[in-house]
């Protein structure tokens, strides 16, 4: 494992060959999780079982609890935190509220062409020359490299994720709906709410989201809570009552009504269910 650490700032950015669950631990890492071999790699995340198909490289934040139960070889691991890139990049859609990570509620998951993963197994041998110089311009060079990953990457999430490539303005208010979801998502439960943030008709914002994206975005609102909740009955020994009031719900059964809606189950029985895996 290949490690740049700037101890004045607090930043770190590596590389690894394999998933670093120890060293995970030690902070709250943006992560690329790339699969560069010939068979599929089960990944837990949170509460669901996925499976990175060779050749697919997945996104994700400390948002989510991810575990790699048989780490492979194969298997290339690249993590950062704010600290090493976010404070220095304006918030755009290569920032760290762009598509890839906290511009959307969900983790992406790209698939690489013969082209696309020839590109990167040059950029991640780059890298790793890079770590190795101790100079200077380290940093700054291993940066640039990361904001070159982040642009490609977000190309492709621009041509797999969305319906149709649109207008730079509409994909600039989805991300930007995203990203106040998660700032606000504990307080504001309503499209009408963060149409006020944008200065937005509700409408308008709602038939964005039907041209280009997978989800309503009521329904984003309402998966990050339930991502959120399924976390907190995961790690936390607080009751459905307290989580659904941290939540912003002082009704528990709203909470609760809404939690099985998604679920199909009540908190209390999720909880129960999850201590049993």
């Amino acid at each position: 494992m290949q490690v740049f650490k700037n101890s004045d700032i607090n930043a770190c950015f590596a590389l690894a060959e394999g998933f670093p669950a120890d060293y995970l631990r030690q902070g709250r890492f943006m992560m690329f999780i790339w699969n560069s071999g010939q068979k599929s790699i089960q990944i837990h995340v949170d509460d669901r079982i996925m499976e990175l198909p060779p050749h697919h490289i997945f996104c994700t934040t400390y948002l989510h609890k991810v575990r790699i139960d048989n780490s492979a070889p194969s298997l290339k691991t690249l993590l950062f935190n704010r600290e090493f890139y976010c404070v220095h990049t304006y918030d755009s859609e290569v920032s760290c509220n762009g598509l890839l990570f906290f511009g959307s509620n969900t983790s992406p998951v790209l698939k690489l062409g013969q082209d696309e993963t020839r590109r990167l197994q040059t950029l991640f041998s780059v890298l790793k020359e890079e770590f190795g110089e101790a100079d200077t311009n380290q940093e700054e060079m291993l940066r640039i490299l990361l904001k070159r990953l982040i642009i490609r990457c977000t190309r492709l999430a621009k041509k797999q994720l969305l319906k149709q490539v649109g207008r730079q303005s509409d994909i600039d208010l989805i991300r930007n709906f995203n990203v106040l979801v998660e700032q606000h998502f504990k307080t504001k439960k309503t499209v009408v709410e963060y149409a006020e943030l944008l200065y937005k008709s509700p409408k308008t914002i709602t038939n964005v989201f039907s041209r280009y994206s997978q989800e309503s975005p009521l329904q984003v609102i309402h998966n990050r809570v339930m991502m959120e909740a399924k976390q907190m009955l995961y790690y936390t020994e607080k009751s459905a009552k307290e989580i659904g009031f941290d939540l912003g719900y002082n009704d528990p059964a709203q909470f609760s009504k809404l939690f099985k809606r998604h679920t199909g189950l009540t908190p209390s029985q999720f909880k129960k269910q999850g201590l049993k895996i």
